[in-house]
């Protein structure tokens, strides 16, 4: 056997390879995706079961159940006004689509804090335990707001425009929320934000915009969203960016301003290209964190996304967020193309959610099944706002199920946001990397026109082979409902390991190889061409972009491929191979490169990865400066691999 192994060793070491390599794909980086279907009659039924679970929590004085662990029946001593306010806002989110029960108990809970309210000029605000806050202003706004449009009860329009005042006072000239105000000063505290109230007041503003169009409230509300969408993080030095539920609430009314252009019915878009901006990545944040959840409830999620669930508030601010965005790419033209991916991760998350929820079945096994029934459990506790979140979601996920909108499942679908045609056509190319594959395209015994050929043979056979991976992929991906994003991910990351080796290592070996033209099959075609990095890349290309970029990309950089090795030197005179033994390697006979070392031109054979690329200037004739030349370009080819990989890795993080 040769001193670099068989023709069959090579091949078996390149199926290993590629064994692996789609072990870790489809086992760790984009493992299947877990998205229960979902019917109106069940988000129904969840619904209402988590609205009873509030009618039955709920305490005489107005107040709920806070917090509770299911382990020795046990009611943790504590509240907070500004997720009391939320479930008021919940419930009247529940009234207003009908569920029994629900006005009653948030208009009991509404009492307990009116009686926490407080007047100061023309302003209204909420003290609780010292604290004035924004937030808590902010939930019971909206909440009455809903409660005005389910009801027709206009008995607390005054106190929505003195709650507006006091949110407007709270609102710095660059749209910054300041969190909390000061009684004793009789002032917002300067230089206080919260993470969560200023797209609380956002969407609570837009609310009183749309229920009161005249008094001023659009203004202060266009104000605080457009910081939102261009300042809050760098200003409040949030990193990472913070993915903002209630921002997105915001965004869904903004759409709806009638003196927005293209709102309430005009044409046009209505969002600002900033705004624009902030719901695409936003919608990618949230879209990111149903496709981890999802892959923990795969088959094997729980082996490679580890043991942790959402709480039921996750579940909920997630679908409450996507909710919000549906709405928003529905009434903006320029991302109609999210559509269809924003409701499919929607409809995803409504339906683990479900899976999570204790239904009355399971509450049965609880010491008090009544505190149970409805509620998300996580490590044996529920709080009160986790059943507040998931409500609120799963009511406004009814209007995509009804519409059939996301029906496709993961990757499923038209349309989405996906990688630019160029950085697709780039990574390509950059994947086969004509200059350093031409590096080791066998020369031994072969005249230029005859390496050349061997090149365009082997480069036409492995593109042809990903061409036809992917065109099959699509029913594979389907079957392992892998997303375009996770498989995009994936691709980046695999192409970016590939790309980081080849900057730093010397191409591979041109033997062994079979002999004659059958070399285009080894090494070109395997392992040099059809190498795992491409198949996959190949596989997710044409999930985002169809056969044309994969075809255009391909046919580039095979064509390129022969050109390159013409340009190639042949070897020094000294330039010794040891024989190769193929015998029995795919039917090939030992074939001795050191014998066969001349071409038809009389000239030695050459191994071009053995040439010394670093060698010294004065160690350097004509020939070794062509080899140079031709490797660095394969090393800056695999340098834009290494870019393009993190942009495809970044959007397949960020993409819905």
């Amino acid at each position: 056997m040769g001193r670099r192994g068989t023709v069959q060793r090579r091949v078996v070491g390149a199926g290993v390879g590629l064994a692996v390599v789609t072990v870790g794909v489809f086992g760790v980086l984009a493992p299947p995706e877990s998205c229960p279907e979902v019917s109106v009659d069940d988000l129904h039924d969840a619904s209402a079961l988590t609205v009873d679970w509030f009618v039955e929590n709920q305490n005489d004085d107005g107040t709920w159940l806070y917090q509770y662990e299911a382990e020795g029946d046990r009611v943790v001593p504590d509240y907070n006004i500004v997720r009391h306010a939320g479930v008021i806002m919940g419930l009247y989110q529940a009234a207003l689509a009908g569920y029994p029960g629900a006005l009653e108990s948030a208009d009991t809970g509404l009492e307990w804090l009116l009686d926490h309210t407080f007047v100061e000029g023309d302003m209204t605000a909420i003290v609780y335990q010292g604290e004035v806050s924004v937030g808590s202003v902010a939930l019971l706004t909206a909440g009455l707001v809903d409660r005005r449009e389910a009801t027709g009860d206009d008995r607390y329009d005054d106190l929505l425009g003195r709650l507006g005042t006091f949110m407007a006072q709270q609102t710095e000239a660059s749209g910054a929320v300041l969190a909390y105000y000061s009684r004793i000063q009789d002032a917002p505290i300067p230089d206080t934000y919260s993470k969560y109230y200023t797209g609380e007041a956002y969407w609570a503003l837009s609310r009183l915009h749309r229920a009161f169009p005249d008094e001023g409230w659009g203004e202060v509300a266009d104000r605080v969203g457009g910081y939102l969408a261009t300042r809050r993080d760098d200003v409040e030095d949030n990193w990472p960016v913070i993915p903002d539920h209630w921002a997105a609430y915001g965004l869904a009314e903004t759409v709806e301003f009638a003196d927005r252009p293209g709102g309430a019915g005009g044409s046009g878009g209505p969002l600002t290209e900033a705004e624009i901006a902030y719901a695409e990545e936003q919608a990618g944040l949230f879209g990111s964190q149903v496709r981890w959840v999802s892959q923990r409830h795969g088959p094997w999620g729980l082996a490679v996304r580890g043991p942790h669930v959402p709480r039921g508030g996750g579940y909920g601010v997630v679908g409450e967020a996507l909710t919000g965005y549906w709405r928003v790419v529905e009434a903006e033209p320029r991302l109609h193309d999210l559509r269809e991916p924003v409701a499919e991760r929607t409809r995803c998350i409504a339906g683990l959610a479900i899976d999570a929820q204790t239904d009355e079945d399971e509450a049965e096994d609880y010491e008090r099944p009544e505190r149970a029934a409805g509620a998300w459990f996580r490590d044996g506790e529920t709080r009160m706002d986790d059943q507040q979140h998931a409500l609120a979601a799963l009511l406004r996920t009814v209007a995509i199920v009804e519409a059939g909108a996301g029906e496709a499942g993961p990757g499923g679908g038209e349309g989405g946001d996906m990688p630019a045609f160029w950085l697709w056509l780039l990574a390509l190319v950059a994947v086969v990397n004509p200059f350093r594959t031409a590096l080791a395209v066998p020369r031994a015994g072969r005249s230029r026109r005859e390496v050349a050929e061997v090149a365009l043979l082997g480069g036409a056979v492995a593109g042809a082979g990903a061409l036809l991976v992917a065109w099959a992929s699509g029913p594979l991906l389907d079957a392992l409902d892998v997303s375009d994003p996770a498989l995009r991910l994936a691709a980046g990351i695999v192409a970016g390991v590939g790309g980081l080796l080849a900057v730093f290592r010397r191409p591979p070996p041109s033997d062994p190889a079979l002999p004659g033209r059958r070399a285009a099959l080894v090494p070109v075609a395997v392992p040099l061409v059809a190498t795992p990095a491409l198949l996959l890349a190949a596989m997710s290309a044409h999930s985002d972009r169809g056969f044309p970029v994969l075809l255009a990309a391909l046919a580039l950089a095979i064509a390129a491929l022969p050109l390159i090795t013409l340009t190639l030197p042949r070897a020094p005179a000294d330039q010794s191979t040891p024989p190769v033994d193929t015998a029995g390697d795919l039917g090939a006979p030992a074939v001795d490169p050191g014998a066969a070392g001349q071409d038809t031109a009389g000239a030695p054979a050459v191994a071009l990865a053995d040439v010394d690329v670093d060698a010294r200037p004065d160690q350097r004739g004509p020939a070794n400066v062509t080899v140079r030349l031709v490797a660095w370009a394969g090393r800056l080819t695999a340098a834009g691999l290494v870019a393009a990989a993190v942009a495809l890795v970044i959007d397949g993080v960020l993409a819905v």
